[in-house]
């Protein structure tokens, strides 16, 4: 019987793997590839035809900006109209791009995988690159994950 609980024990410790969690709702990702950001609060609001997702934590604030509430991919560039924003003691955005050279161009992706019109909540994965405002410095976004965050409707002014 120890051996049998001394395995089981062996064989979990070993499974455990670093992932982000599975919480619903949930806002997360990874921070240049090192370091797990969870929202500790987030919100999504759709107003005047544009998406707006963010979710706050500690360490960050991550911001998304869609022109668009239907399910479908997004490209994020300088020269589009969606964008993204990490904000901690510097403010990087999608909107910027690098000083160096025309091969520093800020960029990422944004997948609306549901809309829950029943919950009304969305869900989706999205990562990015970005650069903050003077060009000089950059954050890479990988693994993020929306997923059934609700959203508010504003005035359509």
């Amino acid at each position: 019987m120890k051996k049998l609980l001394f395995l089981s024990l062996i064989l979990i410790l070993f499974n455990c793997e670093n992932e982000i969690s599975n919480n619903t709702p949930a806002f997360e990702a990874r921070i240049n590839d090192n370091f797990d950001w969870v929202a500790d609060s987030y919100s999504a609001t759709f107003q005047n035809n544009q998406l707006s997702l963010t979710g706050n934590s500690p360490f960050g604030t991550i911001a998304l900006q869609i022109d668009s509430l239907e399910v479908g991919s997004y490209n994020l560039y300088s020269w589009t109209d969606d964008f993204a924003v990490f904000q901690d003691t510097l403010q990087y955005s999608t909107r910027n791009d690098g000083i160096t050279s025309i091969a520093f161009l800020s960029d990422g992706h944004v997948d609306i995988n549901e809309i829950d019109s029943v919950n009304n909540t969305v869900s989706g994965h999205f990562h990015f690159d970005a650069y903050n405002g003077t060009g000089e410095y950059t954050i890479n976004i990988s693994e993020g994950v929306f997923y059934k965050i609700p959203v508010n409707s504003g005035s359509q002014d």
